[in-house]
């Protein structure tokens, strides 16, 4: 977490979304795991694993003492961030509200398939007043910025995208062949859960205070803070797609989030980096987060780093943010700029140090 104050780096932040000249990236430290379970181990300790979770359940009290750990631990990074809470982001929030049931894992909790056809798609309505999800959810979020007493900005928790959700609802397979087989249907799914989705960031963001005139975003532990409003966007169902499909349904889907707010970053995997050229052509997302993933999942970095040079020549504001080897991130120094670039390396404890610029 940085020294200086707030007003002092926003200029910095500034400079990284506008592509301005810089002498070194933008520089986010991220102290813990990967998981949310190892970031949050009190919160979740209390339930078991493979049963269902219930709204009920989730205790604000039962989390204050892990988000204290992580606001000290990140207090000890001298980087250019403060750090960055939400509604703890292990629960799969929005696909909850829309009524899927939830599972709780030994990393994670998922979200169970809802349907076995598309005939229900009609009914689909979400009561926001009347649903049980919802409510922990606004509850939980009051709690933490109560928790945080102006300390540290606080965000909606990741909500996956429409395509992300509707996979889930579906299953995989059956999402993937809906899109093939039953277009209309698939399209008001689609449509359907990016309203709810819009809706719940809307009202977590009237509830949300600015933060030293400012905003914030976060999915996973990637974060963008800026003067201006600012989303988070993520659809990983793009591994299960092809390209053509993506642009037809996927990304027309995300265009109406977009307009309503004025910062947008999007949420990328290394294994599925397909997306790039199409979110390039479209200029809906401002900023392009890839998530350097575990070795063996993807690409090992130095096969990456002509995607992240394609980025930057485009003029696009790239992130990234990972668990990398000293050599990785030596090497992604050595061969991007720093304008427009953001580095939030995964590390174990405070003290670690990442490679200078």
């Amino acid at each position: 977490m940085s020294t200086q104050h707030p007003e002092d780096l926003i200029a910095r932040h500034e400079a990284f979304l506008q592509c301005q000249a810089t002498d070194r990236p933008l520089v986010g430290t991220w102290v813990g795991g990967y998981y949310p379970a190892e970031q949050f181990p009190r919160g979740v300790s209390g339930w078991t694993a493979s049963a269902l979770l219930q709204p009920q359940e989730l205790s604000f009290g039962s989390f204050a003492d892990d988000y204290e750990a992580l606001y000290e631990s990140h207090r000890a990074c001298d980087d250019d961030f403060f750090y960055v809470g939400s509604a703890y982001w292990g629960i799969p929030w929005l696909e909850a509200i829309l009524g899927c049931p939830v599972l709780v894992a030994e990393a994670n909790c998922r979200a169970e398939r809802l349907w076995q056809d598309l005939d229900k798609v009609g009914d689909l309505t979400v009561d926001l007043e009347a649903n049980p999800w919802f409510d922990a959810l606004l509850r939980f979020t009051q709690d933490l910025v109560e928790l945080s007493d102006g300390r540290f900005p606080v965000c909606p928790p990741l909500l996956r995208g429409p395509g992300d959700v509707a996979s889930t609802t579906l299953g995989g397979a059956d999402f993937v062949t809906g899109l093939i087989d039953e277009p209309h249907k698939m399209t008001e799914l689609l449509a359907r859960c990016s309203a709810v989705r819009e809706e719940v960031r809307r009202r977590l963001d009237e509830i949300i205070p600015a933060w030293h005139g400012t905003r914030a975003a976060g999915g996973y532990p990637s974060k963008v803070w800026c003067g201006r409003t600012v989303a988070y966007y993520q659809e990983d169902c793009a591994a299960l797609l092809s390209p053509s499909l993506f642009s037809a349904f996927i990304l027309p889907t995300a265009r109406p989030a977009c307009q309503a707010t004025e910062v947008n970053f999007i949420h990328l995997h290394s294994a599925c980096l397909y997306p790039v050229d199409i979110l390039l052509e479209d200029h809906s997302f401002d900023v392009l987060e890839i998530n350097i993933d575990h070795c063996g999942a993807g690409p090992a970095v130095p096969q990456l780093i002509a995607t992240f040079q394609k980025i930057q020549r485009a003029g696009r504001p790239l992130l990234l943010w990972g668990q990398c080897t000293p050599d990785d991130w030596g090497l992604i120094c050595q061969q991007l700029s720093p304008v427009g670039l953001s580095l939030q390396p995964m590390v174990c404890s405070p003290q670690a140090k990442w490679r200078n610029w």
